[in-house]
């Protein structure tokens, strides 16, 4: 269901060093790099500026680093990714890379997905149906969106048939963490088809954590309020005032929406907007057990099922190969689950389940734990997707704000948003601005 390749490759040769000035060089008084927000993103950021030999200070509001890309080992007793799992588009970044080069187990994941129909392997005039919709719906949105038509992508939508819920889905809150009528189809259209994927059996959110190693982090430090109005960039924070020359602000454009973050003397119109504009969707897993595999299902499968309604959901099945699954929920559905009672999503799973497989496959599971990123205090969402008529506005996040202030994260990249690797190359990017900031200043 490709629509588009990367043009550029061959990131995933790049070495990973473990070793050298990174600790030494975050843990100064003063700053020339003032990094808040310690995820892939900030982590990318604060090894780009400690290699070229700059201070940094990098600050975390939680007591961990990762930002959404989280691994447990405690719920299930084996890796379970909270937030982030797939490593999409490994050949456009070195996530993958990097974590062969730490020692993990990196691995290609299965390609495509496999589809169901009333708990038996869908017929391939089924197969044909649903991937003829998903293509019809992609084709429309992205035609929109490259001739400049920014709407929602719902308006442009052909007639779908019987498959169009699932496509929808597909297209939608399993792609964009959005209902499709909250989905820009600019952009949509400038989005890279996430072609290809990776697995991390420890788990992704312990190989970014990984590429912390090396770093000076300040944890449990909030940011209340950032002042770059003065001779020096000052961030006011609980634990005191960190002073700093540039700022790289990568943390989600929820948190400054919300007013978790301040930024003074304020930002310009464009970059309000921006905020605003961009807003994080609704993406949970509901994992759970289910032992023995009674369904005989793959290492590591996606099922994907024909949709009644609205509330559409995908199965990842033995992940790393064990026990564990995960039922896919986004968009609405995700969010209600959030707002909803603690026992819904496990309800939800049951009803899912019974609906697919029959009651005595909802009966076998064992323990379920369910996500809930847009409770997350430092997250509030999943990850971005412009709202209509916003799909310009991620320009904003690439641009230099009153000569000192950058953006970083996966809602700040044109072509990679709602990925880690697109947070990764984003706060890359942001380090090399404020580096060329530096040396402006210092010629």
């Amino acid at each position: 269901m490709n629509r588009r390749k990367l043009l550029a490759r061959g990131a995933a040769l790049a070495a990973v060093p473990f070793a050298g000035p990174y600790a030494a060089l975050g843990q100064g008084a003063e700053a020339d790099v003032i990094i808040i927000g310690a995820g892939a993103a900030g982590i990318a950021a604060a090894r780009k500026v400690a290699e070229a030999g700059r201070r940094y200070t990098l600050i975390e509001a939680s007591g961990r680093v990762g930002g959404r890309a989280l691994t447990d080992t405690a719920i299930f007793g084996v890796p379970f990714d909270m937030g982030a799992h797939w490593i999409h588009m490994p050949g456009a970044h070195p996530l993958s890379a990097f974590g062969r080069a730490a020692g993990l187990d990196v691995y290609r994941a299965p390609d495509g997905g496999r589809l169901y129909l009333k708990g038996k392997e869908a017929a391939d005039s089924d197969y044909e149906a649903f991937i003829g919709a998903v293509r019809r719906a992609e084709r429309a949105i992205v035609a929109a969106g490259d001739v400049g038509r920014d709407l929602p992508a719902a308006r442009v939508l052909p007639d779908l048939g019987p498959w169009g819920p699932s496509a929808e889905f597909v297209v939608g809150p399993f792609s964009c963490a959005k209902d499709i009528d909250q989905i820009s189809t600019v952009d949509f259209a400038r989005s890279e088809e996430k072609d290809m994927d990776d697995f991390c059996r420890q788990g992704f959110g312990t190989l970014v954590a990984k590429l912390a190693e090396p770093l000076t982090v300040r944890l449990d430090t909030v940011a209340r309020s950032v002042d770059i109005g003065g001779r020096l960039v000052s961030v006011s924070t609980n634990r005191g005032t960190i002073q700093g020359r540039v700022i790289i602000l990568a943390v989600p454009p929820s948190i400054i929406a919300a007013g978790v973050l301040r930024i003074q003397p304020g930002l310009g119109q464009r970059y309000r907007t921006a905020v605003e504009r961009i807003t994080l969707g609704a993406y949970d897993h509901i994992a759970f057990e289910l032992p023995h595999n009674p369904l005989g299902l793959k290492e590591d499968e996606l099922i994907y099922f024909k949709a009644d309604g609205p509330r559409a959901y995908g199965l990842l099945a033995r992940i790393n190969g064990g026990s564990l699954y995960s039922l896919e929920v986004a968009g609405t559905v995700a969010r209600d689950l959030a707002e909803g009672p603690a026992d819904g999503s496990r309800a939800f799973l049951k009803e899912a389940l019974t609906h697919e497989f029959g009651a005595d496959i909802a009966s076998r599971v064992g323990k379920v734990h369910a996500t809930r990123w847009t409770k997350e205090p430092w997250a509030l969402g999943a990850f971005s997707c412009a709202l209509p008529g916003a799909g310009n506005m991620r320009r904003a996040f690439t641009e230099v704000v009153s000569g000192r202030l950058l953006f970083a994260g996966e809602h700040a990249h044109e072509t990679l948003w709602g990925t880690v690797g697109g947070a990764w190359l984003s706060g890359e990017r942001a380090a090399k601005q404020a580096l060329a900031i530096l040396a402006g200043r210092a010629g």
